[in-house]
């Protein structure tokens, strides 16, 4: 898998190339040692290309994954399912499931054990970087089932990866991320400027270049690329996307999810978590009509998937 080369910035592009040459082999390094994708992901990243992806062929995928097919039956057996007799098969309990909460439990899981092995630093947690990739990707995949989204089939897995850059900077600069910390701190200055600053890359910047090295549909990427500054991947597309693009879905997920106290890092969450900051945001970005039935229906699935991790 090879990082493609990002556009520099009209500005300081001399000092941002340099830290792109400087740092680029080391992020590179990281990626290239993760674990190959298994069958089942590569089944459930082929299903967003538009491939046909038969769930039965799924069930029998799980069911030669001892560790995943615990999990699934854990999962469909939990108290979050709320089901009165237990399953014990695969084939009932992805029947059980359906197709978006089955897919979205494998892609979750999925994707959190092709870094399992990463090599990180404190303040890093992975726990916390996979409650808050799940939270994100949660609540995307809710509102785009209550809006008029331009590719509601990419919203999970764009707020499940949306971060992703940031484990690659911690895993790959330890150093240079404990700089964007402590620059973030003193100079009271957000950790995306930070970044740009320290690296010459933005965590956003190298998502997406992640995601298009692994070739997933350009929505994804270019809505994971520009969730920090949606108006610009509006302004970007040459003629007009109806409904919401992926790129302000994942804004508005990761601005709840901070509201909920579900962040990666200190810095970026408020100093107590607030649910009533995370309605009143959600009524704000126009979701006043559903936004209490938005909050429990993702209290359900968050509570049902947390465990996992």
């Amino acid at each position: 898998m090879e990082l493609i080369t990002i556009a520099d910035k009209e500005s300081d592009i001399l000092s941002v190339e340099n830290k792109q040459l400087l740092y680029r082999p080391k992020l590179q390094r990281v990626l290239n040692n993760l674990p190959a994708f298994s069958p089942i992901l590569n089944r459930l990243l082929a299903s967003l290309a538009s491939e046909d992806v038969r769930f039965s062929e799924l069930a029998s995928l799980i069911e030669k994954d001892t560790v995943l097919s615990g999990h699934v039956l854990r999962l469909v057996n939990s108290a979050a399912m709320a089901r009165r007799s237990r399953i014990n098969s695969i084939s009932h309990a992805v029947s059980v499931l359906g197709i978006v909460r089955l897919r979205n439990f494998l892609l979750s899981l999925s994707i959190a054990r092709l870094w399992q092995s990463t090599r990180t630093q404190t303040p890093w947690s992975m726990a916390k970087f996979n409650l808050h990739g799940a939270a994100v990707a949660l609540m995307a995949d809710l509102l785009a089932q209550h809006c008029d989204c331009s590719y509601p089939e990419g919203a999970f897995l764009a707020g499940l990866l949306h971060d992703y850059g940031k484990l690659l900077i911690a895993a790959a600069l330890p150093e240079q991320f404990l700089e964007i910390l402590k620059l973030s701190s003193e100079e009271e200055s957000s950790l995306i400027d930070c970044e740009r600053k320290v690296t010459g890359f933005t965590h956003a910047e190298l998502s997406a270049m992640t995601l298009k090295a692994w070739n997933l549909p350009e929505d994804i990427v270019r809505g994971v690329e520009f969730h920090h500054q949606p108006e610009e991947e509006a302004a970007l597309l040459a003629t007009p996307v109806k409904g919401i693009l992926l790129g302000r879905l994942i804004f508005i997920a990761d601005v709840i999810a901070h509201h909920l106290g579900l962040h990666v890092l200190p810095a970026e969450g408020p100093a107590q978590p607030s649910r009533a900051n995370a309605l009143a945001a959600l009524e704000m970005f126009g979701f006043h009509a559903v936004a209490p039935k938005l909050l429990e229906q993702f209290d359900t699935e968050y509570d049902a998937i947390r465990a996992f991790f």
